[in-house]
């Protein structure tokens, strides 16, 4: 008997393992089966946020294709996360207020997508006043459609060229062998090389190339599975046809893998979301982390983090909170280190993304998920969120995980990627990090009815060594200086306190000289620079100097301009410039100057 519960255990134990922080496509689309031909490929669209349940909760494989989601994949394939909500800020940023198409704005999940395709001239683009295929027309105004179908030939030269698979240049080489009369095969008996009027065929090379080009991946079990790209239906390929979701996923999922799109964290940040309960007051230092079950869904919030540049990170505007509903669109954005009493404020799951930019030119982000609903019918996810301490260190840092949770249905499972390959599984967890570099912590919670909730975090791992040596001499270790090549106080965290000024007689701290050696003007204008080494040439000029100055505005309009005060580098470009009234653009008023 107790062989027999160990072997029972073991079991469901194993069956855990597999399906741990992943859910299965099986269980979100409810026309999709354990057995469906594309299984593998629908998995992988969807754990990357790709591909969504319709209204109904089905993929609806023979529906033809739109052309939102078209661009929105096919820009996927080009390693950019631009599908809502996993949309790059970079995007959000730029495209946010723009109005790209008058029929689509920020609410369609492809939204961004399409914006940064359309500035990028991806895909093929409509001419103002185009009437869509529904019928959506608007004289002198561009339309995107993002309801008309997609061609074959379309879809299959956009992926080859979004893949690298094949490119423009590529087929324009076979145009001028056909052209010159070296190319004139026949694909198939609806492409030929040429067109009904001698004209060469436009995607005759990109067709050719399709039929040509395999995958090659293996199984679990190690059994060889070859993809092809497309294939002849009675000796037909139908280039104008409009392609199906599964169709199109099929070609999509072969252009992705030959892409090797891989996620790529690239900072100097540790980072962390801390959630508290709403009664967190700014400055407390005892403050009750929140168990996520607020039953008005109010919480206050705060970064955790740390890096070389924290202490050069402006408030508000460096903190970036998105909030972010995946259930119906909602959208909304705050800004600060602290943000007090945030009323989520309709139904669903919603993303929780902070944003962080230093002005060392780092920037992190992470997210934690929260749900608004009332009662469990309407629960579609997980409240979680993650405590981790220490989130930077030198090597061999251990760092201890806590799963903060609020769900519905247990027993919960939490599974636990350190980014550095490793895994794990338990409510807590330790783990330890024995290489420097900045590892992206992803813990997914999934209850006995396959709820799934999860969140990121940042952990940063130092060099040992970088805490023995002092690049610039300043007296500050590397490990602790904002700015290891540039000499500056420790109270400054190692950087040169740019607004100092020149005191009498031109004096000035350790390590700095004053700008001017006029004894009348030191006190007056004088500003003390960094002493810097001869072998920086691309920080500040070789000689020890910089440019400090303030741009304002001398010209019309002068109600947007900029003040500030900056210094001028070498290898830096300079350009007059105003800004919009609402501040989301930069006017160039002049030419650019190169400081050399």
């Amino acid at each position: 008997m107790k062989k027999f519960l160990l072997i029972l255990i073991t079991f469901f134990l194993s069956l855990w393992s597999v399906h741990a922080g992943q859910i299965l496509v099986e269980n979100v689309f409810s026309d999709i089966s354990a057995d469906y031909k594309y299984r593998d490929e629908l998995q992988l669209f969807y754990d990357r946020g790709m591909i969504f349940p319709d209204n109904e909760g089905k993929f609806s494989p023979y529906r033809l294709l739109q052309r939102d989601e078209f661009v929105g994949i096919s820009m996927e394939v080009i390693c950019k996360r631009c599908i809502q909500p996993h949309t790059e800020f970079q995007f959000i940023e730029k495209y946010l207020w723009e109005d790209v198409y008058f029929d689509i704005d920020s609410s369609n999940k492809y939204f961004y997508c399409v914006a940064d395709a359309d500035a990028n001239n991806y895909v093929r683009w409509y001419d103002a006043g185009f009437a869509c295929e529904d019928g959506t027309q608007k004289e002198n105004e561009r339309p995107f459609c993002t309801n008309n179908n997609i061609t074959l030939e379309e879809a299959i030269a956009v992926l080859l060229r979004n893949s690298g698979i094949w490119t423009i240049e590529n087929n324009q080489s076979i145009i001028q062998d056909i052209v010159a009369g070296r190319e004139s095969w026949r694909l198939s008996e609806d492409v030929a090389s040429t067109n009904s009027d001698g004209t060469p065929y436009t995607f005759y090379g990109y067709f050719k190339k399709a039929l040509d080009f395999t995958l090659v991946e293996y199984d679990a079990q190690g059994n060889k599975i070859v993809y092809t790209m497309l294939d002849k239906i009675d000796g037909k390929l139908r280039p104008k046809k409009s392609v199906t979701k599964e169709e199109f996923l099929r070609i999509a999922y072969i252009a992705l893998k030959s892409n090797s799109c891989t996620e790529i964290v690239d900072n100097e940040l540790a980072l962390a979301i801390d959630i508290w309960e709403k009664t967190c007051q700014q400055g407390d230092t005892n403050c009750k982390v929140s168990n996520l079950d607020d039953p008005v869904d109010t919480y206050d919030f705060t970064p955790d983090v740390e890096g070389f540049c924290e202490e050069w990170i402006e408030n508000p505007t460096g903190y970036i909170w998105r909030f972010y509903n995946l259930t119906n669109g909602d959208e909304f954005f705050k800004y600060g280190e602290f943000l007090d009493n945030i009323l989520l404020p309709s139904e669903g799951e919603w993303r929780v993304y902070l944003t962080v930019r230093d002005k060392c030119g780092n920037t992190a982000e992470v997210y934690s998920t929260i749900i608004v609903g009332i009662g469990t019918s309407k629960i579609i996810s997980l409240n979680v969120d993650i405590l981790a301490d220490p989130i930077i260190g030198n090597k061999n840092l251990l760092v201890d995980f806590q799963a903060v949770t609020f769900g519905w249905t247990p027993p919960f499972r939490y599974t636990w990627d350190f980014g550095d390959a490793a895994g794990g599984y338990g409510l807590t967890i330790d783990h330890l990090y024995t290489k420097e570099d900045v590892f992206q912590t992803r813990l997914d919670v999934v209850d006995s009815k396959w709820l799934t909730g999860s969140a990121t975090v940042l952990i940063k791992v130092l060099d040992g060594d970088s805490c023995k040596m002092d690049t610039d001499g300043d007296g500050v270790t590397d490990c602790n200086d904002a700015c290891s090549i540039i000499p500056g106080p420790e109270i400054n965290n190692g950087c040169p306190i740019v607004e100092i000024g020149c005191g009498q007689n031109c004096s000035c701290p350790a390590g700095y000289t004053c700008n001017t050696q006029d004894q009348n003007l030191c006190p007056i204008r004088g500003i003390c620079l960094p002493i810097v080494p001869k072998k920086t040439t691309c920080l500040y000029s070789p000689n020890g100097s910089a440019i400090f100055w303030n741009a304002s505005c001398n010209s019309c309009p002068c109600n947007n301009f900029l003040d500030f005060l900056a210094d001028v580098r070498q290898c830096d470009i300079v350009f007059p410039a105003i800004t919009s009234p609402n501040a989301r653009k930069i006017y160039s008023k002049g030419n650019l100057w190169e400081i050399r």
